[in-house]
């Protein structure tokens, strides 16, 4: 698939009406996202390549060649995503459900990741955690290791405190885009804010960045104990004076007014790339809906499929290694895929929830009608508005 011009970007960008959202759409975030879409083309390859799980000329199917292989039932969804996504890059055909054999990438992922790694600094983060699963791959297709064990290992944590960060460029923007739609969506009074899942606090750090004095409150929520510490830190260091800012665990799959969260106390709902991992989504949006005030705001900033579920996102290489992504309760509607959602399944699930005026910041749908690989956006929904 051809690289985009930078001429093609400004033709892409321009399509975005509000002024501040099209700004956080640069030239080196599109670029360095369409060099990081080949090195996942690439590494899915080389990954199938180094189990011997290529399709042979009669072509395959992922279900077949996981049973046949005798790979772990947790191996499907990874077995799925690199014959979708090859296919979807042109180096493999489908027809059926069926793959036959294609064309392989040009160039390796290794020669991919230092072109990354020389034009954008800031975005080569994630071409490690790529070359960790390449390398950890036969372990978790034997069974022997789970993803969660490859990638969320002790001492593997300073990466994704790396990856999860404003720092980088392939990530940062998803903090950018929930922090400006969030400024659109509040009114002008300090606002008491709820955030789930906050991680290490980068998300926090934006949002309270820009909206400064109109935060009187701010929950910051998280459920692992070390990313809570540092996602603490970094929300009360971002606080305007005047903002009162308090931490708590919280497990967001459990009711959450057992875990200290008041009914109808937020302004606000906030959560960046968290929501799509909740095993139940009808659930959690139902306790966001219930801690919202009469015409409260949720935002979720994610990335979304916005062509059809069957779409690969790049970045499901790394995240469907991880049963935590895809052990997902499904709904042919409200959610038919684990993973990321696309416009119409988060429409369906939140106006079941109580949600209404749902938007989308930017509009992926329309975009996609010029640019099928544009994935990020904040949905943003009212409790209780028609």
């Amino acid at each position: 698939m051809p690289r985009s011009t930078e001429a093609q970007f400004e033709a892409l960008v321009s399509r975005i009406e509000d002024p501040a959202i099209r700004a956080l759409f640069t030239w080196p975030f599109l670029a360095a996202t369409e060099l990081f879409d080949e090195l996942v083309d690439a590494a899915s390859w080389e990954l199938l390549e180094g189990l011997g799980a290529l399709p042979p000329p009669a072509g395959q199917e992922p279900e077949a060649l996981a049973r046949t292989r005798g790979f772990p039932e947790r191996a499907l969804p990874v077995v799925r995503f690199l014959h979708g996504k090859l296919a979807g890059s042109g180096h493999l055909r489908e027809e059926g459900g069926r793959y036959f054999p294609g064309a392989p990438p040009a160039r390796g992922s290794a020669s991919l990741a230092e072109e990354l790694a020389s034009r954008f600094p800031s975005a080569a983060v994630g071409t490690e955690a790529v070359r960790l699963l390449l390398d950890e791959a036969p372990a978790f297709f034997s069974g022997d290791r789970s993803g969660e064990e490859i990638l969320f290992a002790p001492n593997r944590l300073p990466l994704w405190f790396r990856y999860f960060s404003n720092d980088n460029l392939l990530y940062e923007i998803n903090n950018s885009l929930g922090a400006e739609a969030l400024a659109s969506a509040l009114p002008a009074g300090p606002a008491a804010i709820l955030e789930i899942g906050g991680g290490c606090g980068s998300a926090a750090e934006r949002v309270l960045a820009r909206l400064g004095p109109r935060v009187g409150r701010y929950l910051f929520t998280e459920i692992v104990p070390t990313f809570l510490r540092r996602g603490e830190r970094a929300a009360r260091a971002a606080a305007a004076p005047g903002t009162a800012v308090h931490a708590a665990r919280l497990d967001m799959t459990k009711p959450w007014s057992e875990q200290g969260v008041e009914p109808g106390a937020f302004d606000a709902v906030y959560a960046v790339n968290c929501f799509h991992v909740a095993p139940d989504l009808g659930q959690v949006l139902a306790e966001a809906e219930a801690a919202l005030s009469p015409g409260g705001v949720l935002v979720l900033s994610e990335c979304v499929r916005p062509l059809s579920a069957a779409q690969p996102v790049y970045v499901e290489f790394l995240f469907d290694f991880l049963e935590s992504f895809t052990g997902v309760a499904t709904d042919p509607e409200g959610r038919p895929t684990h993973g990321f959602l696309t416009a119409s399944a988060w429409r369906t699930s939140l106006a079941r929830a109580g949600f209404g005026r749902v938007t989308l910041v930017p509009d992926v749908e329309s975009l996609a009608r010029a640019y099928d690989r544009f994935f990020v956006a904040a949905v943003v929904a009212r409790k209780g508005a028609p």
